[in-house]
């Protein structure tokens, strides 16, 4: 989950970033009740997997169950909301998604180098730079890509 926003009384629309789809909108009816089995995981910065069902206007979640907390120290609130705003509609990035899933607990400014070289604001060999280099790469990276 990239992220999440409240719909009507009980309900909640998602950012979800899957590997066949690419970034996807989807919406869970009622998870916002405590008696919601999806609750636990659809929460945000947890890897679920997550069943969809294609609706006439949008996703919506018919299932979820938690793989994998992510514990709030792994510092990726802000790789992941960098994520959702560079991925912009629907289009499969399986490279992009195993980048995102093998660097989830690496350190946030290594998850951000893997996200902007897969969507071609990084060099693959911007990649093997030191820490203080890579940052300089990622910052030139944000900068041609107009969020910073």
């Amino acid at each position: 989950m990239l992220g999440a926003w409240p719909l009507r009384e009980a309900d909640r629309t998602y950012s979800i970033l899957t590997r066949d789809l690419g970034l996807v909108r989807a919406s869970a009816s009622g998870v916002r009740k405590e008696e919601s089995k999806l609750r636990g995981a659809l929460e945000p910065f947890v890897l679920s997997s997550v069943s969809l069902v294609r609706g006439k206007e949008y996703w919506r979640i018919t299932s979820a169950e938690t793989l994998r907390p992510i514990p709030a120290e792994a510092g990726i609130g802000r790789p992941l909301a960098l994520l959702e705003k560079l991925v912009q509609g629907e289009a499969a990035h399986p490279e992009l998604f195993d980048a995102v899933e093998t660097h989830l607990f690496s350190d946030e400014w290594r998850l951000v180098a893997h996200i902007l070289y897969h969507l071609g604001y990084l060099k693959e060999e911007d990649l093997g730079l030191d820490k203080a280099e890579l940052i300089k790469a990622i910052n030139s990276g944000l900068h041609q890509s107009q969020l910073a």
